[in-house]
């Protein structure tokens, strides 16, 4: 239930990379002493995503509303997605009717519409925190409304956007402010190694991990450290495989870690799909990676990503079609065979990443709040 107390409202979910932004968001409120109590922050989120266990760990409460994103055809589950809209938008109207938070913040995705739209009926002032190259349909929507857009790449195609960067985790902002990266490898024993983290999402990436299996298999390169964290999709049959590698190869098969900041900050390279939130913080950490954009995102936001990050230099794009061991056994070895291109790319990181996202989209939210007359 969400409390009288509440003052932002943030709503969005389907997948992590929405859900964690939000969480750095209410994080950045507090450490910035803009909200006191932890009930001034309640989240909304959906039955049908990801979310509600990362928000619940972060102490905070989470309603999650009826919902599925609408196909672009006419069918019968249409029937179903659009009722099912109605009903989260009663559902979230009463919200706000009880708690009349001061804002809300739109994160995207199909969970935080009916929010968005309540918000508006109610007059609610509205921020969008876009996480990626390509808004998402429901962002597109609430951001013809917004006060604000915060955006996390230039040029981002929505009204009054703020380059923000993508909010941040605070087990990441605390690995680079302790400068932890020296640690981390010696804890993982890697040495004089050269070393690649692979993942593909909580779920994991079946092309990918095949592909990333192989390399471990058939590698005739320099001595290298793989850790690939695999996904709960895929664990049981990839498991049960017998590795036998010809060459000189540390490999590790991980089922999931609930933080990843570790490995990534101990990497020399990254190989992951080019999910908004997996690519900041590999970017944020300072670590060259390999994309491989998830075919058919909606708005092929992936591939724009991927791209955006390779014309910075940062990153080099395989994509999904041309992924093979051949195709990534050469990138890799282009890679890890140059010294001096990993440091570039490693510099070129800095260019892009905003390690100070969360604080600035939490000063966005504070001075609607201080200069808005919705407040209680």
């Amino acid at each position: 239930m969400i409390s009288d107390a509440c003052r932002v409202l943030i709503a969005g979910g389907g997948t992590a990379g929405h859900v964690i932004p939000a969480v750095a968001i209410a994080e950045a409120l507090y450490s910035k002493d803009f909200l006191k109590e932890k009930n001034e922050v309640h989240f909304v989120g959906s039955k049908r995503g990801a979310g509600r266990e990362i928000v619940n760990e972060a102490g905070y409460d989470m309603t999650v509303l009826p919902g599925r994103g609408i196909q672009r055809k006419v069918t019968f589950r249409n029937v179903i997605s659009t009722l099912s809209l109605l009903v989260a938008f009663f559902q979230a109207s009463c919200m706000i009717i009880k708690a009349k938070p001061e804002i809300i913040v739109v994160m995207g995705g199909y969970a935080s519409l009916a929010c968005g739209l309540a918000g508006k009926f109610f007059n609610v002032p509205i921020i969008v925190a876009e996480q990626n190259a390509v808004p998402g349909a429901t962002n597109k929507i609430i951001g013809r409304f917004a006060k604000i857009s915060a955006v996390s790449f230039r040029d981002v195609d929505l009204p009054n956007s703020v380059l923000t960067g993508n909010p941040l985790r605070s087990e990441i902002l605390r690995f680079i402010e302790t400068d932890s990266r020296n640690d981390a490898r010696r804890e993982l024993g890697v040495r004089d190694r050269k070393m690649i983290t692979v993942f593909g999402g909580s779920l994991g990436a079946s092309h990918l991990n095949k592909t990333i299996f192989e390399l471990s298999q058939y590698w005739e390169g320099r001595a290298i450290s793989i850790y690939h964290i695999v996904g709960s999709r895929d664990w049981y049959e990839f498991s049960q495989l017998e590795r036998k590698s010809i060459g000189d190869v540390e490999y590790e098969m991980i089922e999931y870690l609930k933080d990843l900041t570790p490995l990534i900050g101990a990497s020399d390279l990254v190989v992951s799909r080019a999910g908004a939130t997996s690519i900041s913080e590999i970017t944020s950490l300072g670590i060259p990676s390999i994309l491989v954009p998830l075919p058919n995102s909606p708005g092929n936001h992936q591939e724009e990503n991927a791209r955006f990050f390779e014309k910075n230099g940062s990153a080099v794009v395989i994509p999904d079609s041309e992924l093979n061991y051949l195709s990534l056994s050469n990138r890799v070895s282009d890679l890890l065979d140059g010294d001096l291109i990993l440091q570039e790319m490693a510099e070129k990181t800095k260019d892009v990443r905003y390690l100070n996202a969360g604080d600035d989209v939490a000063q966005l939210i504070f001075e609607i709040i201080d200069g808005g007359s919705h407040g209680k």
